[in-house]
């Protein structure tokens, strides 16, 4: 850090009052340099997106496997779930949830799965698609769209499931923000307004 700015990878200084650091899943580099190890893993995930559907999706969709993913639902409804449904090979494999939207060409956005050791694969898994295909349709009650691309993606998630995302002052007029995980297009706003209050605007 530079007291009139920051200097870039390519030697450039740029001027700022602040400087905010959202490096997303790169957390070597530059990150390591500046602070060494986070409490922040990374995740890979495989999504999918259909051919637009000939009908409005009024809603964001997600099956009983969201309970299994996330912490909030952990109790003893969910032992109890377990017990008399328990999660199929494939999702569990690959800890999985249906989540699904409609984009604005009517197309849809299906994902995901969960991986947290790395190395990670540079290819993606058939099964996988296969059953986000097979809830999507037992939930739709129709046939999906033809399937135009699928992908794997790989996102920063902090390894406290309390904390929302990882934020540290890194020096005088900056500050690291990552690891939200799924969450960041939800709460970006709420991180972003909390970033602000702790760097004093």
């Amino acid at each position: 850090m530079l007291p009139q700015g920051v200097r870039d990878d390519h030697g450039e200084v740029h001027g700022a009052d602040l400087v905010l650091l959202c490096t997303g899943a790169a957390l070597g580099g530059l990150v390591r340099e500046i602070v060494g190890e986070v409490p922040v893993r990374r995740v890979r995930l495989q999504m999918m997106q259909t051919d637009p559907l000939d009908e409005p999706l009024t809603t964001s969709v997600a099956d009983g496997d969201s309970f299994r993913y996330y912490p909030a639902y952990r109790g003893p409804a969910l032992d109890a779930l377990n017990l008399q449904q328990p999660q199929p090979p494939v999702p569990r494999e690959h800890k999985m949830q249906l989540l699904m939207v409609q984009r604005l060409d009517g197309s849809l956005t299906i994902g995901d799965t969960h991986e947290y050791d790395e190395p990670f694969t540079f290819d993606v898994d058939s099964a996988p698609y296969e059953h986000l295909v097979s809830v999507a349709e037992s939930l739709l009650g129709r046939a999906l769209p033809p399937s135009r691309r699928r992908w794997a993606g790989v996102y920063a998630q902090h390894t406290d499931p309390a904390m929302v995302v990882h934020r540290a002052a890194v020096a005088d007029n900056a500050w690291l923000i990552t690891g939200p995980g799924g969450r960041g297009m939800t709460c970006s706003p709420a991180i972003a307004e909390r970033t602000a209050l702790e760097a004093g605007l």
